[in-house]
């Protein structure tokens, strides 16, 4: 005999059953499955991204070791402060050449190296050299201790840095030295 319903096949107590049995596999996807992947898919990204940082240090641990150890060096005492001098007029040439040797020893190539004629005949005790040189920019310190270092060294009176090609720059100096 068919009635046309569900419940003269299956029993309703069944249906119930199932129906109850059914919202209670949702309720548990939904409450405990669905946020379980949403968790492990965030620890996913966690994980990667820790990874990541990890190689990171991995890279700059050799970095950090050797500045780490570079400050636990012994600092220098400072800069050279020599017995100051003048500079005879008979020398100028050789305080020239030894301006263009400073500049060799510290990888750097002289392209001018003008005095300025005009301090070599006023009453002043400074004489301006203009010295226009090529190099990296991290051998310019070293240079500038060098030069502070000689006894007629009077001061910079202008520093004009360019880049060129590649990580070379164009070093623009001019110096005072004293003079006789």
């Amino acid at each position: 005999m068919r009635t046309g319903k569900l419940g003269a096949f299956i029993p309703t107590q069944s249906l119930v059953f199932l129906a109850l049995g059914a919202a209670a596999i949702l309720a548990f996807v939904f409450l405990i499955i669905l946020p379980a992947q949403r968790l492990a898919a965030e620890l996913d990204r966690e994980i990667a991204g820790l990874t990541t940082r990890i190689d990171e240090q991995r890279v700059l641990a050799p970095i950090f070791t050797t500045l780490f150890a570079k400050t636990r060096a012994p600092a220098t005492l400072g800069l050279p402060a020599p017995t100051r001098a003048k500079l005879p007029r008979a020398e100028i040439g050789a305080a020239l050449k030894r301006l263009q040797e400073l500049a060799a020893a510290h990888k750097m190539s002289v392209r001018e190296l003008t005095p300025d004629v005009n301090t070599l005949t006023d009453a002043s005790a400074r004489f301006l050299v203009q010295i226009l040189a090529n190099g990296q920019f991290m051998d310019l310190r070293g240079f500038l201790i060098d030069i502070g270092a000689l006894p007629y060294f009077g001061g910079i009176e202008e520093i004009e840095i360019k880049a060129v090609e590649g990580n070379r720059k164009d070093i623009g100096l001019k110096i005072a030295l004293t003079r006789e």
